[in-house]
C-alpha cells in the first residue's frame, strides 16, 4: 500500500473522532466571540498562560497529552503496552517537553505575523505550522518517539523491524493524516489570543497522541503476534 492508501486508511478508521474534534474546534470559536459567558470561563486560562509562560503549556502538554492518553492506555486491556508505567512516564516526559517548543513557536508566530484573526494571517500562520513546524520537526520525531515506544522502548526491535522504507511507509503517511486532522483545528486555534492558542492546543493534542499511541502499540501486537 503506498503512503496515500496508508494515510487514508487511517483518515477512515477515524473520521468520527476527527469530525468530532472540528465541531468542537468550531463551537469553541463560536463561544468565545458569541457568548461572553464563555470567554469568562476561558479567561483565567488565558491569565494563567500570560502570567506563567512555559511552564504552563509544559503542565498542560503533560496533563492533556500525556497523563490522559496514559490513563487510556492503563484502563483499556487490549492496548496495554507491555510496560504500562514506563510508556506513561516516557509519554509524559515527550509530550512536556513540546510545551517549551510549542511555547517559543507560537510567541514566535505572533510577533512574526502579528495576532490578527483576518483570513490572510491565519492562512500564513497555518502554512508555516504545517508546513515548517510539523513537517521538519513535530512528524518527524513524534515518528521515531511513537515508532520506538510502540516497540516497547526497545532500540534491537526498532532495527529489526525497521521498514524498507520510512519516508514512505511511516513519515508520509503520518504527514498527510497531520494535515487532516490538524489544518481546520489549527485555522480555529489562531483565532484566539496568543495565551489560549498555546494551552487550547493542547486539549486538541490530547485526541492525536491516543490515535499516535494506540496505532504505535496495535502495530507492535500484531507484529509480534
Amino acid at each position: 500500500m503506498n503512503s496515500l492508501g496508508i494515510a487514508l486508511k487511517s483518515i477512515r478508521a477515524n473520521l468520527v473522532p476527527m469530525a468530532v474534534l472540528w465541531l468542537l474546534a468550531a463551537l469553541t470559536v463560536w463561544g468565545y466571540y458569541r457568548l461572553p459567558p464563555f470567554a469568562a470561563i476561558l479567561e483565567p486560562l488565558a491569565k494563567w498562560q500570560r502570567e506563567t509562560g512555559w511552564p504552563a503549556a509544559v503542565v498542560n502538554r503533560t496533563v492533556f497529552c500525556g497523563l490522559l492518553p496514559g490513563a487510556f492506555l492503563l484502563t483499556v486491556r487490549s492496548i496495554r503496552p507491555l510496560h504500562p508505567w514506563r510508556t506513561v512516564l516516557a509519554n509524559c516526559l515527550w509530550m512536556g517537553q513540546w510545551g517549551i517548543l510549542s511555547n517559543a513557536f507560537f510567541t514566535l508566530q505572533a510577533q512574526v505575523f502579528g495576532n490578527g484573526t483576518d483570513f490572510t494571517t491565519l492562512l500564513v500562520k497555518v502554512l508555516v505550522d504545517k508546513g515548517l513546524w510539523s513537517a521538519c520537526l513535530c512528524v518527524p520525531l513524534n515518528s521515531l518517539f511513537f515508532y520506538w515506544e510502540g516497540r516497547d522502548f526497545s532500540f534491537v526491535r526498532c532495527r529489526a523491524e525497521w521498514p524498507s522504507s520510512w519516508l514512505r511507509q511511516i513519515y508520509l503517511p503520518v504527514l498527510l493524516a497531520d494535515f487532516c486532522v490538524w489544518i481546520p483545528v489549527q485555522f480555529a486555534v489562531y483565532m484566539f489570543p496568543l495565551p489560549l492558542q498555546i494551552q487550547l492546543v493542547g486539549f486538541a493534542g490530547c485526541f492525536w497522541s491516543l490515535v499516535g499511541l494506540s496505532a504505535g502499540i496495535r502495530i507492535a501486537k500484531s507484529r509480534s503476534s
